[in-house]
């Protein structure tokens, strides 16, 4: 299974296993509890539970999860 590429609040990239996302969604908004570092992008939630918050908009980040496999 092929790797998807993201950016990462600091503009770093992120590889990131498709097979291993349980799911995406908007990032929180600004002053939510759950907020992180962007105002907007994607949260992708793993299946461990974990997260990872990244640049892109939740539609590139489907598109590009489902070109790599997912």
């Amino acid at each position: 299974m092929a790797l998807a590429r993201f950016t990462r609040p600091d503009d770093s990239p992120v590889l990131i296993d498709p097979g291993e996302v349980r799911s995406c969604a908007p990032v929180p908004p600004p002053g939510s509890p759950l907020a992180g570092p962007l105002s907007q992008g994607t949260r992708i939630t793993f299946k461990d539970r974990t997260h990872q918050d990244v640049k892109e908009l939740i539609d590139e980040v489907e598109r590009r999860l489902a070109a790599a496999g997912g």
